[in-house]
């Protein structure tokens, strides 16, 4: 499989169907599990109403809704894309399961090989939201190391000075 081109320089590194569907279903169990455990919490404070057990559903209830706000809006699930699009000389675009995030050239800083998991971490110059790196895992397939590639052009491009003409 070759990464996709469009115009202008563009091309679309895509994950393989293995990662496509870990990262949507991961998406869909958490969202499942989530409305699960409010009502369990529901059901907890409504059978038992005490004080301890108000204090303890709302801060499930409160957990939940930071994580939801951190996925989200926080741009926290681009962590794990499923397919990156990159610029040539402009940037690149995270496809994630609820959100495209754009982050320009000038706010790569370095892509290094991940010790804890296999595959690469991103780290970036300023964050996007609360998204301040994001992770190319082996399991994106054989696409793995030509958006790395790619995303290592696009950070020598930054650093390399123009010639003077």
């Amino acid at each position: 499989m070759t990464p996709g081109s469009g115009g202008n320089g563009r091309r679309v590194f895509k994950a393989a169907r293995f990662w496509n569907s870990n990262v949507v279903g991961a998406c869909v169990g958490g969202a499942l599990g989530g409305a699960l455990i409010v009502v369990v919490m529901g059901v907890v404070v409504l059978e038992n109403p005490t004080r301890g057990a108000i204090l303890f559903a709302g801060v499930v209830v409160l957990a939940l809704t930071l994580t939801v706000l951190w996925l989200v809006p926080g741009n926290g699930i681009a962590v794990y894309p499923y397919a990156v699009a990159v610029d040539q000389g402009r940037g690149l675009e995270l496809h994630a399961v609820l959100r495209r995030v754009y982050i320009p050239a000038s706010d790569l800083r370095d892509l290094r090989r991940s010790y804890l998991q296999p595959g690469y971490i991103v780290r970036l110059t300023r964050r996007h939201g609360l998204l301040g790196s994001f992770i190319i895992p082996w399991y994106f397939g054989d696409q793995a190391e030509p958006l790395a590639a790619a995303i290592r052009e696009e950070i020598g491009r930054r650093t390399t000075p123009a010639p003077d003409l």
